[in-house]
């Protein structure tokens, strides 16, 4: 709500005693929604009407749109919605462009504080859910409880059926329902492959759907007899959206989770389905633990256990005790010696535990497995020991890894669930790391550009924010991504870049950030060697991302200058070192400094260099085979700096003969030797071929 009051206030310094309303359509949004409404003597109120989603074009942040009743001031966001200022029509002050932009950015704080206000509700309810569901042991108590905790965590769904498969009749059953008609569970079942719940339970991929068409193609195939019972059940005319997710323990789907939406304002999201399929692992383990209580009730007391060691475990997570507590705890309830490889931020939790695997061994005999995996170590003196991975991944991308050391490769029942849900419980606290730290790696980036882009008194004013010593040397770094396609994998290793740098560069780095392809470094660095030793680090991460296959990392280092004002010219280095190498599909690290004559052609396309280089060589490579050899002569010779003795040493032939081949080559290219215009084309050209 302090962004919200900051912006009203900053619209009242803005509009004086004018009324206004104000709306705002997140992403989420199928409509505007009523934010304030500010009434004032001065100016008729406005009519509270909500207004329509406006078209944006391409580069634009804000719009006056003037009638005879009201003025709307249109606010765009890319990606994230939009804002309206609506204002009475009379009297009104068009404020200046600085003071709208200033709203525009007041705007943006509002809906990243709702960003955040709204994921933390989320996985506040989500665990909420969990125990509910976590505190049960009877089967059917659980299923009852599955829908409304699974409504509670997904606000846009306002119904949902809880299918689970029935090998007797090779039918998915309903088990639970919110929002339908009891009768849906007499009758309605359905056959593997038909409609949207059997291809999920199929083929184990979730699926979202947000507009009634698109809904209704999705379900064309489901059989007469079952859409005449669902539609008893519940209107299905009027559901506008739909998301189904499978629920499966280890690689063994047992059922599917489908949630509706019939009346709600709000629009499905991909991270609602991500949610969802999170909370419907959870309730694979609730459910397979529920039904071992009732297969074997001599079991009891494992599964008493397994309910306190999961809370114990969901507690840590609420708390925020960190990835190390967990880490331990899991330890202690398993009776096992348990090690975690965070994978984001290479690091292994204990940090003082013995670490039988490399990251690079890790990479290997993980690859794309999200299963657990188990590796038998031998070892002269000690024998064969096994070793359990147990992989954590969000969708494409792997998180990190658990591994238990044991002398065989077995595990109890309940030391297995409770690794499960120690894995579990530790991904859902990676993740939210991982959203946290998108949102801070944006709302850091906005800062570092308001300080390139400031002077003055409010640049003094930024630094101090930034913890900048007005005089000390400063260098920006510019690293870039490319052949990375999968944004899942991008941010992966967005976050394990910056999370490295801020551990290698701790020393005199003052922000390291992230934001879509790229990770910017802010340093001070206090003597040459750091600088020295910075470069080498930045290369040797380069190599190790070429290495992985994963993306290639160009990176670029400005110049080192004395005084805040200049980090703006030293950020334009690096970005351009950066696309340097970018754009003739390089990686490594490229010091703007050190380009040379290099930065005169920066601008200049590939396709252009090579041209250029063809029009200068072309007559060697047109002919005969002997022009070879006056090429070699020729880019001998610049190399010795038109040193003809040098050059005759080196090709171990005679000055004369030298003399003549030189003789022939300008014949053949049409130059001067003598000219400098034209030893300065052969110098340029010679120096791009070996560039290219």
């Amino acid at each position: 709500m302090e962004a919200t009051q900051h912006l009203i206030n900053r619209l009242r310094q803005t509009f004086s005693e004018q009324s206004f309303i104000l709306w705002l359509l997140a992403s989420h949004d199928r409509q505007f929604r009523l934010l304030h409404q500010e009434d004032h003597h001065v100016g008729a109120t406005p009519s509270v009407s909500t207004p329509r989603e406006a078209f944006q074009v391409e580069g634009e942040m804000y719009r006056w749109e003037e009638s005879a009743e009201m003025v709307l001031l249109r606010f765009f966001f890319p990606e994230e919605g939009q804002a309206v200022v609506e204002l009475a029509s009379e009297a009104i002050v068009v404020p200046s462009s600085e003071k709208i932009e200033l709203l525009w950015l007041s705007f943006q704080l509002v809906l990243a504080e709702e960003t955040i206000r709204t994921k933390t509700e989320e996985w506040a309810k989500l665990l909420q859910g969990i125990r509910a569901i976590s505190s049960m042991l009877d089967i059917n108590s659980i299923v009852r409880e599955i829908i409304g905790n699974a409504l509670a965590v997904i606000p846009a769904a306002d119904a949902g059926l809880l299918h689970l498969y029935d090998p007797a009749i090779d039918r998915l059953v309903p088990k639970a329902t919110v929002g339908f008609h009891d009768r849906v569970f007499q009758y309605f079942k359905l056959r593997i492959g038909e409609s949207i719940a059997g291809k999920v339970y199929q083929d184990g991929t979730a699926r979202i759907y947000r507009t009634h068409p698109e809904t209704k193609q999705a379900m064309m195939d489901i059989s007469s007899e079952n859409y005449r019972i669902l539609n008893d059940a519940k209107e299905l005319g009027d559901l506008n959206g739909l998301l189904c997710v499978p629920i499966s323990i280890a690689n063994k789907r047992i059922g599917v989770l489908v949630l509706h939406q019939f009346h709600q304002d709000k629009v499905f999201t991909d991270y609602d389905l991500s949610v969802l399929q999170g909370f419907a692992d959870q309730t694979a383990i609730a459910l397979h633990n529920a039904k071992l209580y009732a297969d074997a009730r001599t079991k009891h007391d494992d599964l008493v256990k397994r309910n306190r060691i999961h809370e114990a475990l969901k507690q840590l997570s609420l708390q925020n005790k960190g990835t190390d507590s967990i880490v331990r705890a899991l330890a202690r309830m398993s009776l096992k010696p348990v090690i975690f490889a965070d994978w984001l931020e290479q690091r292994y939790y204990p940090e003082d535990s013995p670490i039988p695997f490399s990251w690079e061994e890790l990479s290997l005999l993980l690859g794309n497995r999200r299963n657990p995996v188990s590796v038998r170590l031998s070892s002269l003196g000690i024998g064969d020991q096994h070793v359990m991975l147990y992989p954590l991944g969000n969708g494409s991308v792997l998180l990190g890894c658990l591994l238990i050391p044991m002398k065989d490769d077995r595990l109890s029942e309940l030391q297995r669930v409770t690794i499960e849900q120690g894995s579990a419980v530790l991904t859902l606290d990676l993740v939210k790391k991982q959203s946290l730290s998108s949102i801070m790696y944006k709302r850091t980036h906005d800062l570092f550009l308001g300080l390139v882009d400031s002077k003055g008194a409010d640049l003094q004013e930024r630094a101090q924010v930034l913890g900048l010593h007005p005089y000390y040397p400063s260098l920006v770094v510019f690293a870039y991504f490319s052949r990375c396609h999968d944004l899942t994998i991008l941010e992966a290793n967005i976050h394990r870049l910056v999370t490295r740098w801020k551990w290698e560069f701790s020393s005199s780095q003052i922000l390291v950030y992230g934001f879509h392809n790229h990770v910017t470094i802010l340093a001070q660095p206090k003597a040459a060697t750091e600088i020295k030793e910075m470069v080498a680090r930045l290369q040797a991460a380069s190599e190790e991302w070429e290495q992985g296959a994963e993306a290639s990392l160009s990176i670029g280092v400005g110049s080192v200058y004395t005084g805040i004002e200049r980090i703006g010219k030293s950020f334009e280095e690096a970005k351009k070192a950066a696309h340097y190498l970018m754009n003739r599909g390089r990686y490594g690290v490229a010091r703007y400094g050190d380009l040379g004559v290099n930065r005169l052609i920066l601008n200049q396309s590939q396709e252009e260099i090579d041209a250029f280089v063809r029009d200068v060589f072309g007559p060697f490579w047109e002919g005969q085979e002997k022009h070879q050899e006056l090429e070699h002569t020729l880019l001998t010779y610049m190399e010795c700096s038109q040193s003809p003795q040098q050059t005759a040493r080196e090709l171990h032939i005679h000055v004369n003969t030298l003399y003549q081949r030189l003789r022939k080559i300008e014949e053949l290219l049409l130059i001067d030797l003598r000219q400098p215009e034209d030893v300065l084309k052969v110098q340029l050209a010679c120096h791009l071929r070996r560039e290219s």
